[in-house]
């Protein structure tokens, strides 16, 4: 059986055209990561913010490759000291706060977007939506895992879950409509 070949996103393609986007994309991505952390509404034990919703539309758009490569950096940076984490946190502290799980799993969850996004949804509606919300699923599911080791899981689900499920539908619904709006700015035909 004939495998389709691997769907390259807007980000990646533009990157491939000229070395200054190559080294532009994760430098806007960490910036876009950063101010987005600050966007939030107060709920503890971590803040609602709209970095879930930069972060997937980011590795929907870029790849796998520079997905990584911002997401780590946008991490990397972070644990250096600069406040680029929610409430302008920074630093190796923030590992031993309820943010950890959520620092993580902002790079698992990027990575399996992005990599399910060039390998099998390939910006089909239905299934980037279904990759979307597998990301949003794993980043609230390794937030609250870790705050499970604290607070344990029932507490966790009260407050670490559940109260995030509303927002991250309403960001699955709004990335996946940015993704195809992008894609189809950029001149992405139509999927097959």
């Amino acid at each position: 059986m004939p495998t389709a070949p691997t769907f390259k996103p807007a980000f990646a393609r533009l990157a491939s055209y000229a070395p200054m986007w190559a080294l532009a994309l994760p430098v806007a991505g960490v910036a876009l990561l950063a101010w987005s952390a600050q966007v939030s509404i107060p709920l503890e034990p971590v803040p609602i913010t709209l970095q879930s919703y930069v972060l997937l539309t980011m590795a929907a758009l870029m790849g796998w490759r520079f997905t990584a490569l911002t997401v780590a950096a946008y991490i990397a940076v972070g644990l250096m000291g600069l406040g680029v984490f929610s409430g302008l946190s920074g630093g190796l502290a923030v590992m031993k706060t309820p943010k950890a799980g959520f620092i993580v799993g902002f790079f698992v969850s990027a990575v399996l977007v992005a990599v399910l996004q060039e390998r099998w949804a390939r910006l089909r509606p239905l299934p980037l939506f279904g990759v979307l919300a597998l990301g949003h699923l794993v980043l609230m599911t390794m937030g609250a895992g870790w705050i499970a080791t604290m607070a344990g899981p029932a507490r966790a689900f009260e407050t670490a879950f559940l109260p995030y499920v509303p927002g991250a539908v309403v960001k699955t619904v709004a990335a996946l409509a940015t993704v195809i709006l992008v894609e189809r700015l950029a001149g992405t035909g139509r999927p097959r």
